[in-house]
């Protein structure tokens, strides 16, 4: 499945740079990891730490940490991934935000891209 910034390159409505521009702004407007679990709670404060501490001494992610002490399993990955979707500045609110393309455009493309993928 193609994604909907490969659409809009491949019909010359952005450039990979600039769309480059826009993912990269997208994904820094996240929490880290550890921020939203913790304000998801989806793990208590103890836990957390201890990751912290262990991200810290082993010099690894937050996720790695958790994996060594125990803490990560798949319904907490299922919880994060559904809550960074649900934290996520869609790409198209981005590109309109920059000007990049003009919301006459953007819908025009929005609308062929759907309709190609129900096809």
């Amino acid at each position: 499945m193609k994604t909907f910034g490969q659409f809009l390159i491949d019909k010359n409505l952005i450039s990979k740079p600039l769309l480059l521009d826009c993912i990269l702004e997208q994904v820094s407007s996240l929490p880290g990891l550890s921020q939203l679990v913790k304000d998801k709670n989806l793990m208590d404060s103890e836990k957390i730490l201890s990751a912290i501490e262990t991200q810290s001494k082993d010099d690894i992610g937050f996720k790695e940490a958790c994996t060594k002490l125990g803490f990560w399993n798949q319904d907490l990955e299922e919880k994060i991934k559904k809550e960074s979707i649900s934290l996520r500045t869609p790409i198209a609110n981005i590109i309109l935000k920059r000007g990049i393309i003009s919301i006459t455009d953007l819908t025009k493309a929005l609308d062929e891209f759907f309709s190609n993928e129900k096809n």
